[in-house]
């Protein structure tokens, strides 16, 4: 399943009704039935009300009282994990990861935690350089970014770091076990020798050994692959208008509202959510316990939530995109995306001005999230 923010990119010469997949629903009908890669029946949301409604909605959950009946999302047991817990457990966890996480995402500490991103941009941009060109942006230079400022994120110490980014690179291919042996080990050695870090926080606020494996191996894939794709698709977004990327080299000040209109174009991940009770929306009746996916890209180019919602505009404002939900489901670790993003394009266009792809991209099919080959193979 190609997403719309693929063939956005790919064929940029067609309005954007004109690039929606054969499958997408019109505006007119923003929730409708349909059938998951998993092959199990669901609601998709794609109106842009409908879905900032739903996210405010206390009868949508995480959670079903009968995991293993529940329908699926995605088929793939790394991912459909992450909605298998029951409502007790699945609401726990939440609380838990906004109250105690939250204050590791402030303002305050993103701003601490500035010069040490730019040195981990920088550093891995050499690496690419010195690597020669065609580099694969990816995993040259994208992936160990993100993993290494999730390592100073969640407080690995310095010597492990080298160890836990290879794990997680594993982790995000499939091997999980490696990863959350380490991680295990991490919080034995924290429980032990407390220190102010945010796995060190969660031990404190009470967590199990368990839930701290879990919660930070959630962090990792909520924001690896997303933010990943958003900096694929900003280097193509750029590429694809040079005079405004030379406006942003000219004036990195503009660079926080590019980076919003970067992340409404580049896409998200359907929200699979379970109804806890009948819900009636865009004149349907969602039954209790059905899976319900609130689909934030098609939600991110509603004309009824976006003036001409098909044109790149970096300067565009007001810009209230769901591409990190909304409400009580507002992606904590949006701050430190934003600030990767920004980070990562200031230091691209002043250092690699004439980036641009290396050959033709064609975007794969997955279920989760879509995107480009694992290979992005890019010149300067």
């Amino acid at each position: 399943m190609t997403s719309t923010a693929d063939r956005v990119l790919m064929t940029s010469d067609l309005s954007f009704d004109q690039r929606m997949c054969p499958h997408v629903p019109p505006r007119e009908e923003p929730v409708r039935r349909i059938r998951t890669p998993a092959g199990d029946e669901a609601w998709l949301v794609s109106g842009y009300a409908e879905v900032r409604e739903l996210l405010g909605d206390s009868r949508l959950g995480r959670s079903h009282p009968a995991p293993d009946e529940r329908a699926c999302y995605a088929g793939e047991p790394t991912y459909d994990q992450v909605t298998a817990a029951d409502h007790q457990t699945a609401d726990m966890l939440h609380s838990v990861l906004r109250s105690t996480l939250k204050p590791y995402f402030s303002a305050r500490r993103m701003l601490a935690l500035r010069p040490a991103l730019r040195q981990i941009v920088d550093d891995q941009l050499d690496r690419l350089e010195a690597a020669g060109q065609p580099a694969d942006l990816r995993t040259g230079f994208s992936t160990p970014v993100i993993l290494r400022a999730l390592c100073e994120l969640l407080g690995v110490p310095e010597p492990d770091r080298s160890r836990c980014v290879t794990l997680m690179a594993k982790a995000g291919e499939g091997d999980l076990a490696g990863l959350a042996g380490y991680l295990a080990e991490l919080v034995g050695r924290l429980r032990e020798n407390p220190d102010d870090s945010m796995l060190s926080s969660l031990c404190a606020a009470g967590a199990t050994d368990e839930q701290v494996v879990q919660l930070a191996m959630v962090l990792q894939f909520a924001g690896v692959g997303a933010t990943r794709n958003q900096i694929d698709y900003g280097v193509l977004l750029l590429n694809a208008h040079p005079e405004q990327r030379a406006a942003l080299a000219a004036d990195p000040e503009a660079m926080p509202r590019a980076v919003e209109e970067i992340l409404r174009v580049s896409g998200s991940a359907s929200l699979p959510r379970y109804a806890r009770a009948d819900i009636e929306i865009g004149g349907v009746t969602i039954a209790e316990n059905d899976l319900v996916l609130l689909d934030l890209t098609l939600a991110n180019v509603d004309s009824a939530g976006f003036d001409d919602p098909g044109r790149f505009d970096p300067a565009r404002s007001p810009n209230r995109h769901v591409t990190f939900s909304h409400g009580v489901w507002t992606c904590l670790g949006a701050p430190l995306a934003r600030l990767i993003l920004r980070t990562v394009f200031e230091v691209l266009l002043a250092r690699l001005p004439g980036l641009r792809p290396a050959g033709e991209l064609v975007p794969r099919s997955v279920p989760l999230s879509g995107g480009l080959p694992e290979r992005f193979d890019v010149t300067w």
